[in-house]
């Protein structure tokens, strides 16, 4: 995985255009681990983690479908860092491992939403960047809570 790099944006919607993008790519990635050979316990728990990231995709592209236009074409300086490019996890692959990587991934989206409402104006833009940042913590939540349960089975 690059580092994350800054990038600036004038409104709502470019922000979120562009953090589906970025789940996109983790989603990818995890299809890709899909394919490949990995232990039982491994492959149970990437498919989990594969629905769970597709759920969260898709919540954020609903949301961006469905939000009013008066949020998304709010006009802002938004400066957001997210990686320009993203790589798979450790070989081999372990049930710690493909957690500790999917929940770094997504830490970004959590750190950039945060910083977002902490930037933002007050007033719906504010909330909406403090919700996002809210859902994609309660799933990496649960993306744990899954770890944990395949690691007491």
């Amino acid at each position: 995985m690059s580092p994350p790099t800054r990038s600036t944006f004038t409104q709502a919607r470019d922000v979120l255009e562009h953090a589906v993008g970025y789940l996109g790519g983790s989603r990818d990635l995890l299809d890709d681990l899909l394919c490949r050979e990995h232990s039982e316990r491994v492959n149970l728990l990437l498919q989990s983690f594969e629905t769970e990231q597709r759920n969260l995709l898709g919540a954020l592209e609903r949301y961006l479908d469905d939000a009013p236009d008066k949020v998304l074409d709010t006009y802002a300086q938004y400066t957001v860092a997210l990686p320009d490019s993203l790589a798979g996890p450790e070989e081999p692959l372990s049930t710690l491992g493909l957690t500790q990587w999917l929940l770094g991934l997504n830490q970004h989206l959590v750190d950039m939403f945060a910083e977002l409402a902490a930037a933002a104006p007050p007033g719906e833009v504010r909330q909406v960047f403090a919700t996002l940042a809210d859902q994609v913590g309660a799933h990496d939540r649960r993306l744990s809570k899954e770890y944990q349960r395949f690691e007491d089975l």
